[in-house]
């Protein structure tokens, strides 16, 4: 799934990522093998280069070359992976663009979901939620968006209670982390205030 912490550095690298994207998904589906590159783009950022930033590194950098990328990426996914998928690295590779492997992820299963009619949603909760409020979470989004809605589920202690929901760049934020930190906010806007009024009364009195 994608990384709820996956972000676009940038509008063109949005761009280009989405160009590369939809020609990626094109030729999967040219190929009926969507599914098994959807697989394979997940696992080589999530498996791979998530557990090695030394080869991700490696991979998106310039430092090696072009040739020396290619042997790598033909070692490890000629007759390995579908034929779809490493003919991808390779163009990726010819454009010194693996480094938007990433973002070309994001997109890719985007674009999917935008043609199958699906809608991601990114749940972050402070536990584990139960099985009858996901599909309470499924109704809801369904009946507002029309669209059937795929749950990416993510567990973050840090947020003390409640949920924050993404969808696609819109964040719905009902966590009690956030509600204590608008309250301290408000507190210190508060006290801010009064401390500038009573300045103010000071000096009109003076």
């Amino acid at each position: 799934m994608a990384d709820t912490k996956e972000q676009f550095a940038d509008v063109s690298a949005k761009r280009l990522a989405t160009i590369y994207g939809e020609a990626l998904l094109n030729a999967a589906q040219a190929a009926s093998n969507v599914d098994t590159v959807l697989e394979e783009i997940d696992s080589l950022v999530d498996d791979v280069l998530a557990k090695n930033e030394q080869l991700a590194a490696l991979l998106a950098g310039a430092a090696i070359g072009r040739h020396a990328r290619k042997e790598a990426i033909d070692k490890a996914f000629a007759g390995k992976a579908s034929d779809t998928f490493y003919k991808f690295l390779l163009v990726l590779n010819d454009h010194d663009r693996l480094d938007l492997l990433r973002p070309v992820r994001r997109a890719l299963h985007e674009l999917n979901d935008e043609r199958t009619r699906r809608l991601r949603v990114y749940v972050t909760s402070a536990v584990k939620l139960s099985d009858d409020f996901q599909n309470r979470i499924r109704t809801a989004v369904h009946d507002y968006f029309k669209l059937e809605p795929i749950l990416v589920l993510h567990e973050d202690k840090a947020i003390l209670g409640g949920m924050k929901l993404r969808i696609g760049d819109t964040v719905y934020d009902a966590t009690l982390r956030t509600r204590i930190e608008n309250l301290r906010n408000q507190l210190i806007e508060r006290s801010s205030h009064e401390i500038q009024s009573r300045r103010d009364r000071f000096s009109s009195a003076e």
